[in-house]
């Protein structure tokens, strides 16, 4: 155990890699055409991925007394992407599946350019003068994400085009390595916290930061979704890819020797991850049960 270690960082970079890849042959230039489809559900859903959650991210930190790695951590989760999870969890809760792989796929690009000022700004916030002396690098910091997402995701998405019937075959095959991928990544998180402390401690030290976190922004995109008048599928979609965000990325940049190098900043996001797939798994069934209501009251209706 003690050999991999020193790994760990670059571990996590390779799962993550594979993550966004199988996510890629998912994937199909249409999926990012579709935004003139849906204009409005996407830019509701952009709003509340890339501008709410960071607000609702500050908010916290600002209201909970939390050490000062674990407030980083948790800006460092509201400032990522969507995550692949997302995606199934909208489709068993009868969502807007295309909505939400429109929607992970455009706030994967975009956090690509957000993810630095966000943690920045968080650092410089929560650590003052000490901030300054972690500050992300902007470009490294941006070569680096992209060399972790968007390029897996193009490379995925080049599979997926040339090979469309293996693409189609390998769907199921994604859907769980992409879960054992996000298990081990918790794994190796697990370990490297051990190594410089009490693992529960950090873990206890995030959980409500985090609680708090997923159940404000599963509640404000889908009540925010609603208030605008999406219909119900997009509406849970919205709500989805606001509460479920991408743990691993998260955690590679909190631990990633060339970023952040900072393993006790990660375990928020690995909080979150179990956090969010528990409540996500929850929120199936309240989703489920929403949209045989609403069929029911259509059908009465006509």
């Amino acid at each position: 155990m003690a050999a991999i270690l020193p790994y760990i960082p670059q571990l996590l970079q390779i799962l993550l890699f594979l993550i966004m890849f199988g996510m890629g042959m998912t994937l199909t230039v249409g999926d990012f055409r579709r935004v003139g489809q849906f204009p409005r559900a996407v830019f509701i859903g952009l709003t509340n991925q890339i501008v709410l959650l960071p607000i609702v991210g500050l908010l916290i930190i600002s209201v909970l007394p939390l050490r000062p790695e674990i407030a980083v951590g948790i800006m460092v989760v509201s400032a990522c992407p969507g995550g692949a999870t997302s995606n199934l969890i909208s489709h068993l809760s009868r969502g807007d599946t295309a909505l939400s792989i429109t929607l992970t796929a455009i706030s994967s690009l975009i956090t690509i350019i957000t993810i630095p000022l966000i943690i920045n700004y968080a650092l410089r916030v929560v650590m003052g003068d000490s901030g300054q002396l972690i500050q992300l690098p902007l470009w490294n910091t941006i070569v680096n994400i992209v060399k972790l997402t968007a390029l897996p995701v193009i490379l995925g998405m080049w599979i997926n085009h040339r090979f469309p019937d293996f693409a189609k075959r390998s769907l199921n095959a994604i859907a769980w390595g992409s879960g054992t991928v996000v298990l081990l990544a918790l794994a190796l998180m697990v370990i490297k916290l051990a190594e410089i402390g009490d693992v529960w401690s950090f873990i206890k030290a995030a959980g409500l930061a985090v609680l708090c976190l997923n159940v404000l922004t599963f509640s404000i995109g889908f009540f925010s979704s609603r208030l605008l008048r999406l219909p119900t599928p997009q509406s849970i979609t919205v709500s989805i890819e606001s509460g479920m965000q991408n743990n691993v990325l998260g955690m590679a940049i909190a631990m990633a020797p060339t970023m952040l190098n900072n393993p006790i900043m990660a375990a928020p996001a690995g909080v979150y991850g179990i956090m969010m797939c528990a409540i996500g798994l929850g929120l199936i069934v309240v989703f489920r049960r929403i949209s045989k209501n609403n069929q029911l009251e259509a059908e009465d209706m006509s």
